[in-house]
Parts: structure tokens; sequence; C-alpha cells
């Protein structure tokens, strides 16, 4: 049977619909009359659909339907006026009120602080002691405290995590020895927009150290740089690792020899600040950026002057291959130098504890500074004025190593050459068996610009942030006593904690300076 889809089976869907919403909505058609002021309105929509529903009826396409359907549209349509209308109304209303006016008494009414007090979230608890099922309090099962702390006060130090214990969260401050603390909260965008002014370094004193460990004041230790390293390429730097010297950690003893350096030259120090070695300002300055190395250092203040001892912390036991990578470093110094040991004669190795250290003196922002910096080598101009160059190695670059090495290793790089006036930094790159495959000469601007648009760090970050610790830790210590300033976990701020004694290099550096 062949179904006319637009004729009369069609037509008596229609039908059935239109009797339905009629026997649902009633006397819908009386009930539409015009109460509303947009009456006329309906009146002559609905009149106008009635009449193109009419002449759609007479085009044959709905049959007898068209009054009946006619009736139920103008029904629809004048409901759908009338709601428009008083939406419209309402919205007029609404316009007319004044919100910080006299007609919006709940508003005036209402209190400029309010009464509440501040939400704080619950520390969420469990006796659910299956460990196997998490939750949202911890971890494994265990309840621990809240996902949020409580405003105002800090984390919690529960939670032996990493086995650091009391160290997080307060740690310090539950600590007796606790003095003050400097945090870490200041942005990178902040600090650099602080100028900080720097005196170039000038090197007003100089010691070596010899085979044995007696100290001269002169620069009998201090070696020539080979320019001709690069014929060296392809050099195995394990040469000579079994009769290899280690440095002996001579703790304070060296900060001693530093101060009669100092006092061998005369150098007057009414007027300094800080009296230290280089590598205490290495860590304070690559502190904002590099957040997971811990460090100490002693301060010790006597006669306004404030020494800087350094505290070397706890090492985890070497491996052979840890011990290796150790001595490439020594073997291309050695490698890159003129007057250096040879590494053919018998029982002859190198010995790390012969340096050279460089004396100087300098000004970063308000405070003036003498500092002690070892020195690898040396070179010359063509009019014969000497310069030092630092001396690195590094594993050779890879594409995921790149950005590492540029964050962390170029940046010590520069913070070490910059304090202390250095012009060149000759880098040997080797692979992972020790040979050399290549070497880099760079400067200090060298490294600012390689970096400068990758946005890795900032140097006046570095130097911004070193003399806000320094003002902070010059005004905060007292003449004649001994403190601990350290870097430790969570890293989120320095510490400033009483020390027990004062060294005795420092003590007898002083009760001379006095005699004299």
């Amino acid at each position: 049977m062949d179904l006319d889809l637009f004729g009369e089976s069609d037509q008596e869907e229609e039908e059935e619909q239109e009797q339905q919403v009629e026997e649902n909505h009633g006397g819908a058609d009386s009930s539409g009359g015009s109460s509303s002021p947009s009456s006329s309105s309906s009146s002559s929509s609905s009149s106008a659909h009635s009449s193109r529903s009419s002449s759609s009826a007479a085009g044959g396409g709905r049959g007898g339907a068209g009054g009946g359907g006619g009736a139920e549209e103008e029904y629809e349509y004048d409901s759908v006026d009338r709601t428009v209308a008083t939406v419209e109304e309402e919205e007029v209303e609404d316009e007319d009120k004044d919100l910080f006016g006299s007609d919006n008494e709940e508003y005036q009414n209402t209190p400029a602080k309010s009464p509440f007090f501040i939400p704080v979230l619950p520390a969420i608890q469990s006796n659910n002691n299956n460990n196997s099922r998490p939750n949202r309090g911890g971890f494994g099962g265990r309840a621990r405290g809240g996902i949020l702390p409580r405003p105002g006060y800090p984390p919690r130090g529960g939670g032996n995590f990493g086995n650091f214990g009391g160290r997080f969260g307060n740690g310090a401050r539950n600590d007796e020895r606790f003095v003050s603390e400097l945090r870490l909260n200041k942005s990178e965008e902040t600090l650099s927009r602080k100028p900080v002014a720097v005196q170039e370094p000038r090197e007003i004193a100089s010691y070596s150290r010899v085979e044995g460990g007696e100290v001269h004041f002169d620069d009998r230790c201090l070696r020539l740089f080979k320019r001709s390293i690069r014929d060296h390429i392809g050099a195995d730097l394990n040469k000579g690792f079994e009769s290899f010297v280690e440095k002996r950690d001579l703790g304070s003893e060296g900060f001693g020899d530093l101060l009669a350096c100092v006092r061998n030259a005369m150098v007057p120090l009414d007027n300094i600040h800080f009296v230290t070695y280089r590598n205490n300002l290495n860590k304070i300055m690559a502190t904002h950026y590099i957040r997971n190395e811990p460090w100490k250092m002693g301060v010790h203040k006597r006669n306004r002057v404030v020494y800087l001892d350094v505290h070397k912390l706890p090492e985890r036991p070497q491996s052979e291959l840890d011990k290796r990578r150790c001595y490439w470093g020594y073997s291309f110094e050695n490698l890159a130098t003129e007057n250096s040991s040879d590494l053919e004669e018998d029982g002859k190795g190198i010995d790390a504890n012969v340096e050279f250290c460089s004396v100087i003196k300098t000004k970063l922002g308000a405070h003036r500074i003498i500092m002690g910096a070892e020195m690898d080598c040396c070179d010359s101009t063509d009019s014969g004025r000497r310069f030092y160059i630092e001396l690195k190695t590094s594993r050779e670059l890879e594409y995921h190593t790149e950005e590492k090495y540029e964050r962390e290793k170029l940046l010590k790089f520069w913070i070490q050459s910059f304090l202390a006036g250095v012009p060149y930094i000759v880098v040997g790159y080797r692979n992972d068996a020790g040979v050399l495959v290549r070497t880099e000469r760079l400067t200090a601007k060298d490294i600012t610009q390689r970096v400068k648009m990758k946005n890795y760090w900032q140097g006046g970050v570095c130097l911004a942030f070193t003399d806000e610790v320094l003002c902070w830790l010059y005004g905060t210590v007292k003449d004649d006593e001994d403190y601990i300033l350290q870097f430790m976990p969570p890293f989120q701020r320095l510490e400033l904690l009483k020390a027990e004694s004062c060294p005795d290099a420092i003590s007898q550096h002083v009760e001379l300076l006095k005699s004299n």
C-alpha cells in the first residue's frame, strides 16, 4: 500500500495532536484574552498568523484542519507575547532602581566587614587502617594533615619524608640556636629591577701552597696556560689516576692561611665588611636559581668585620667512577698548563693540594669584600699584562643535557669568573670514557648572551639577591658573637643559627691585629 507522506495520513496525525493539546489546556482560547498591556500586539499577531494558517490550509496541505490549528497557534503566540511583556516590565523596574541610592535598603544595611570568620579546611581524619586503600588525606591510606595548611601558619613538620624529619616545616624555629631567617619569597622580576653596583675586582695579595702543605706569600705555584691545548684532543684523562694525591680537608686552617696573607700584605680592615673565600659567595649568588643544593658557612663578627668560614657538609661515599670523574678535572688542568706535573715519570702524579690563591678586594652594593680565590692558570697580553683563566671540564653535550648545562653549570661558571674578574674560561669536553673530545673558550659576556634569549637566569638577579643577603646578614649578626648560616631542605629560606665557638684561626688573627 502506498502512503502519501504529505496527504491524509499526515493530516490525521496532526488532528490527533491538536485534539490532545486542547484536552490538556482546557479553555485556552477563553483565558487568552487581552488583559495585559500587550493585548493589541498579541491580537494583531494572532490574526496575522490565523490568516497565514488559513491560506496554508486552502493550499490543500492541511485539509479541513485550518480552523482548529489556527485557534491553537493563536494561544501559543499570545502566551509568548504576554511572557515577553512581563519580562520587559521587570527589566524596566530593575533599570529604575539605583543600586547605590535610597531604593536599595538592603545594600545600604550591608556591613563593610563580614561578621563571619575565614573558613578553615579541617584535617581529613581516617580510621581506616588498611594501607592498601589510598585516601585524599595522605599516602597509602594513612591519614596525614589537611589538603591545605591553616592560614598564617607554616606547614607542619609531620611526616618523616626522606629522613629530613624536623628540618621540614617549622623545624628551625624549634631549634634553640635559631636567630633569624631570610625567606626566599622575592620573584625574579622584583630582583631584576634592583640595580646593584659592583666594583671591579683588584688583586691585593697572593699566596701559594706547595707539596707538603707549606704556604708562601708569592706566586710560585701559579701555572701558565698552554695555548696549544687543542693539540691534545683525544688525550686520555685517566692517565696518572693511580698516583693521584687527593685534596685534604684543611678546615679552618685553610682560612687561617688567607688571613695570614692579608696580615702579611698589611691590608687595612677598617672599612671592610666581609672577609671570605670566593666559594662562600658562589653558593649565595647561585641560591636564587639553584634551590636543591644545601650548604653551610660559619659567620663570625669581630671589630665590625664579618668573617665567613667554609663549612664542608658530609658527602656520600664516592664510587670508583665518581673518583675518576673528579680526577678528570685535575687531569685536564694539568694537560692545559705549561709548568705542570709530568705524568710520564714513574711514581709522579698530580697533587691536588698544590694551589695558587689570589687575594682580591671588591665591593658589592654597599659592602666592601676581601676574598681569596684559587686560580687555575694565567696568560698575558702582548703588552705583558697578566690575566687569569678558569679551567673547567664537562661531559660532551647532547640535546637532552644542554638545557641543564646552560641552566646550572654555565651559571656557576659565570658567577665564579665574574666575582674574581677572570676574563676567560676554557672548557674541556670529554666523553664517558674520560677522553678529551674538544675544547671551548668562553667569556662572561659569551655566557650571558648564550642564556639571555632562553631566559634561564640573569646575572643581575644573582647580584641583587646576594646584596639582600649581605645586608640582612651584616645587620643581624652582633660583634663578638658566632653563627652558622645555612641553606637546608626544604630550601625555602636562609637560616641563621647560634654557633658554640669561633675557629682558632680567626681568634688568633684578631689577637695579632690588636698586637700590631
